[in-house]
């Protein structure tokens, strides 16, 4: 402790040096070729990135904290400022298919537009006798809905985004069905995750059917609130979260959703949506199905309206059980009456307290 004490000062200067940006925006340590004023608060040893290798770098990671410089300070972000999305695939036959390629494709090439725009802003900012605060990117992936009819999709396709395709790639699928692209990516998304409550983008399609997209919400670990008008979703991971909080620290459900709703907004988590009733009652129907998994419902032929009493408790290795930890014998040996002794004496003792 005291050796601690001894460097506080120094320690504190090491903290505070994260939280700076000495001499201003520099370039981006992945592509080095852009000016990167965007870090990820969730990534390990997390470097400054340009805004095109952030939403790169984070199509699998689409809910971690990102931080943007504001010219002073590291401000808080989200990920789909930096055009960020949720691509629901398909769990079966294509993962792909043509109707997400081409909703990839337009969103895809409208951000590398809003990477230009920003870097152009960037390179003006830089060149000011006395630079003020850092510009924001104006991009259309706000917490507004998107309007789809006012988005002109030819405009959307730019020579610059060419390169997301291969020469040997299929051509490119043509205009998307309006009322698809409402039901997909019209608005955003809630997905209450380990880290708190995102708002986010969500890219999917019913090709399949309507009630497939429920299907693949549940392969990608997403869990929808309700089966209809999917609107808010939570992580599978989340869930496991908070059923091993649940039995180890014994925390309610409401204080674990208070606790999310802290580390959404640390400084106000009372304007956070309150989605309590939802989390409660997902925690229920994923505790219930991680039953059906362990009892082996999963792929099995037995459909789940047969399971019959006692059939999801959890086998327990050290329980006696004939055939498989005691003797064929086990009925004549005396020793056992030992067990019946010790039960009763406990039962008195309990009597007498």
């Amino acid at each position: 402790m005291q050796q601690y004490v001894d460097r506080v000062d120094a320690f504190l200067e090491a903290l505070l040096f994260r939280e700076a940006m000495p001499g201003g925006p520099k370039s981006c340590r992945h592509c080095g070729n852009a000016v990167a004023i965007w870090r990820c608060r969730d990534c390990v040893l997390a470097t400054p990135r340009c805004r095109s290798c952030m939403r790169q770098y984070h199509k699998e990671n689409p809910f971690h904290r990102i931080e943007r410089w504001n010219g002073s300070y590291y401000q808080k972000a989200e990920l789909r400022e930096v055009g960020t999305y949720l691509l629901i695939r398909h769990h079966r036959d294509d993962e792909i298919c043509e109707t997400l390629q081409r909703w990839c494709h337009i969103l895809d090439s409208a951000e590398v537009l809003n990477d230009k725009a920003e870097q152009d802003e960037l390179v003006r900012y830089q060149s000011r006798p006395a630079p003020g605060p850092v510009p924001a990117s104006d991009t259309w992936a706000n917490d507004e809905d998107i309007d789809m009819d006012e988005i002109n999709m030819d405009d959307l396709i730019d020579e610059n985004a060419e390169d997301l395709y291969d020469e040997e790639d299929e051509e490119m699928p043509g205009s998307a069905d309006p009322a698809l692209a409402s039901s997909t990516i019209g608005s955003l998304h809630r997905v209450v995750h380990n880290n708190g409550v995102h708002n986010i983008a969500m890219v999917s399609c019913e090709c399949h059917g309507e009630n497939n997209l429920p299907l693949d919400l549940f392969a990608a670990q997403l869990i929808p609130a309700s089966l209809k008008r999917i609107k808010t979703l939570f992580t599978a991971q989340v869930l496991d979260n908070f059923r091993l909080s649940n039995l180890e620290l014994k925390a309610s459900a409401y204080q674990y959703y208070q606790l999310l709703r802290r580390l959404t907004k640390p400084m106000a988590p009372a304007e956070v949506l309150d989605l309590y009733r939802e989390f409660r009652r997902m925690t229920r129907i994923w505790r219930w199905m991680k039953k059906l998994k362990w009892a082996g419902y999963a792929g099995g032929t037995k459909s789940v309206k047969e399971v019959e009493s006692g059939e999801l408790a959890i086998f327990c290795p050290a329980c006696p059980q004939p055939g498989i930890n005691l003797p064929d014998n086990w009925r004549d040996d005396k020793a056992r009456q030992v067990e019946q002794f010790f039960i009763l004496s406990n039962f008195l003792k309990i009597g007498n307290t």
